[in-house]
C-alpha cells in the first residue's frame, strides 16, 4: 500500500510540475510565430536542433525574403564559436556570400544523429535547395562499436525522429534501419512505436508525454528564438574572398595561437593535455585496424537518405595531427586505410567531398589532435560557397574520375568544377565558447587514449 501511495504521489508531482510547466509555456503556434519573425541563427540552440519545424519555419522565411539557407552539420569542432576568424560560425556571420549557413551539431553527434536529421529538416521544409553540408569525425571510427549509446542518447530528439519517420519519401526498407539502429543505441521500444504509430493509443501516450515535458521544451524552445540577433556583416555578396589573403591570416593567427610548442597544437590545449607526452617517439606495436564498421553503416544509411530524398551532400574528410597519432597505434599506415575506406565510401555513392586527409603533417589545419583549425576552415567555407553557390567556378580535378585537388576538394556532381587553391553577436559568445572547446578538445582526446587502453 505504501508503494502504492508513493507511486501515486509520484505521479501526481510529476503531472503537477509539467501542468505548470505547459499553462506557462509559449503555445506551438507562438513558437511558430516567433521562428518566422526572427532570423536564421547561424549557430542556433541546443533546443532548436531538435526542432526541424522550427527550423523550417525558419528557413522558409528567409526564402521568403529572397535568402538560400545553407545547413552545415558536424560534431565537437562547431562548438566554437568565434575564436577563428574563419570558423564558419563566424565567417558567415561576418561576412554576406548570398547565403545564410546554419551550423548544429556538438560532441557525441555522429552518422546516424545526421541521417535523421536531415529526413527531419527535409520533412519539414527546412532544405528547399535540397543540399546538406556534413563533417567527418575520424574519431567516430575509432570505437568499434560506432557511436555510443551515451552520446547518440545525447543528440537524439523525439521529434526529429518523428518527423523523419513522418517523411513520405524514404522507403520503408531505410526507415526500419533508422528504428533498430535507434533501439538498439538505447531508445526505448514503445517509445520508438508511439513516435512512429498513429494508433490511438499511441496518441494518448504521445500526448500525457508532451503534457509532463512539452511545456519545459517549449520554453527552452522561446529562449533559444528570443536569442536570435540580426547579423551584422561586414562583406558582400557581390564579391567573392581573396582566399588566398584569408589563408595567409589563417597562418597569422596559428601562428599566434600555438607559441609553446612546433606541434601546431594552440597553447591552452598543449599546457592542459599533452605537453607532457612523449613527442618523436614512434609508435611499435600493431597498427591500428579495427575501424568500426557499424559507423561506416551508419554513414551509409546517410548517404542513403540523402539519395532517396533527392539532397545533394557535400561531405568533409577531416585531417588529424599526424606527429600526435604517429605516436599512438592510429599510425600513418593506419590512418591511410582509413582514409581510403572512407574515400571508397563516398566514391560508391558517387557524393561529393572536400578531402583534407593529406594534410595530417601541415600545421594550422588542426588546432590541437583532432578538431580542424585555422587553414582548414579557409578551405572548407571556398567549398561551401562554391557548393550553395557563392564561388567562382574554374578548371580542377576530375568529376568523374573522384580525384581530388591539390586543395582536397574532389567534385562528383557533374561537368561544372569548383576552383580551390561595437562587437558582433560571433564575438560576444567567443570566450565561453573557448572554454567549453577546451573542455570538449580534451574529452575528445581521453577518447583516443581511453579507446587504446582499452585494447
Amino acid at each position: 500500500m505504501r508503494k502504492l501511495i508513493a507511486v501515486c504521489c509520484a505521479l501526481a508531482l510529476a503531472l503537477g510540475v509539467g501542468a505548470a510547466y505547459y499553462l506557462q509555456a509559449p503555445t506551438d503556434a507562438a513558437l511558430r510565430d516567433m521562428a518566422r519573425e526572427n532570423p536564421v541563427n547561424p549557430r542556433p540552440s541546443v533546443a532548436l536542433w531538435g526542432s526541424p519545424s522550427l527550423l523550417g519555419e525558419m528557413v522558409q522565411a528567409q526564402k521568403a525574403q529572397g535568402r538560400t539557407v545553407g545547413f552545415l552539420l558536424g560534431s565537437s569542432e562547431l562548438g566554437q564559436s568565434a575564436e577563428d576568424s574563419a570558423h564558419p560560425v563566424r565567417f558567415f556571420s561576418e561576412n554576406d556570400l548570398g547565403f545564410d549557413l546554419v551550423s548544429m551539431g556538438g560532441g557525441g553527434y555522429q552518422s546516424l544523429w545526421g541521417a535523421i536529421e536531415v529526413g527531419a529538416l527535409d520533412e519539414c521544409g527546412a532544405l528547399p535547395e535540397k543540399k546538406v553540408a556534413f563533417l567527418i569525425g575520424d574519431q567516430w571510427f575509432m570505437n568499434e562499436a560506432g557511436c555510443t549509446p551515451e552520446a547518440f542518447m545525447s543528440s537524439f530528439s523525439e521529434e526529429t525522429f518523428r518527423e523523419c519517420m513522418e517523411n513520405p519519401r524514404l522507403t520503408a526498407e531505410t526507415k526500419e534501419q533508422i528504428r533498430e539502429r535507434v533501439i538498439a543505441l538505447g531508445v526505448d521500444a514503445q517509445t520508438v512505436s508511439d513516435l512512429t504509430d498513429d494508433s490511438m493509443v499511441a496518441w494518448a501516450n504521445r500526448a500525457v508525454a508532451d503534457f509532463i515535458s512539452g511545456g519545459e521544451r517549449r520554453g527552452l524552445l522561446a529562449e533559444g528564438l528570443a536569442a536570435n540577433v540580426p547579423l551584422e556583416r561586414g562583406g558582400s555578396s557581390s564579391v567573392e574572398p581573396d582566399w588566398d589573403v584569408l589563408d595567409r591570416q589563417a597562418v597569422a593567427e596559428g601562428e599566434a595561437a600555438c607559441t609553446n610548442n612546433d606541434y601546431g597544437i594552440y597553447d591552452d590545449y598543449f599546457d592542459t593535455y599533452v605537453s607532457d607526452v612523449a613527442w618523436g617517439q614512434p609508435y611499435e606495436g600493431e597498427p591500428f585496424s579495427g575501424w568500426s564498421e557499424t559507423e561506416f553503416s551508419d554513414l551509409r544509411l546517410l548517404l542513403t537518405v540523402c539519395e532517396e530524398l533527392d539532397i545533394t551532400p557535400l561531405l568533409v574528410i577531416e585531417p588529424v595531427n599526424g606527429e600526435y597519432y604517429d605516436i599512438q597505434r592510429y599510425t600513418k599506415e593506419s590512418r591511410a586505410e582509413f582514409y581510403d575506406k572512407l574515400r571508397q565510401v563516398l566514391d560508391e555513392a558517387e557524393v561529393d567531398y572536400v578531402d583534407l586527409s593529406m594534410h595530417d603533417y601541415d600545421e594550422y589545419y588542426l588546432r590541437d589532435v583532432m578538431h580542424l583549425g585555422w587553414r582548414s576552415w579557409v578551405q572548407i567555407n571556398r567549398a561551401l560557397c562554391e557548393f550553395y553557390g557563392a564561388g567562382e567556378s574554374g578548371e580542377v580535378g576530375n568529376g568523374a574520375g573522384g580525384a581530388s585537388t591539390d586543395d582536397g576538394v574532389g567534385d562528383r556532381a557533374g561537368d561544372q568544377l569548383i576552383e580551390s587553391s561595437d562587437e558582433t553577436p560571433a564575438e560576444r559568445d567567443a570566450g565561453a565558447a573557448a572554454d567549453e572547446m577546451l573542455e570538449v578538445e580534451g574529452a575528445g582526446k581521453e577518447v583516443v587514449e581511453d579507446e587504446e587502453a582499452a585494447s
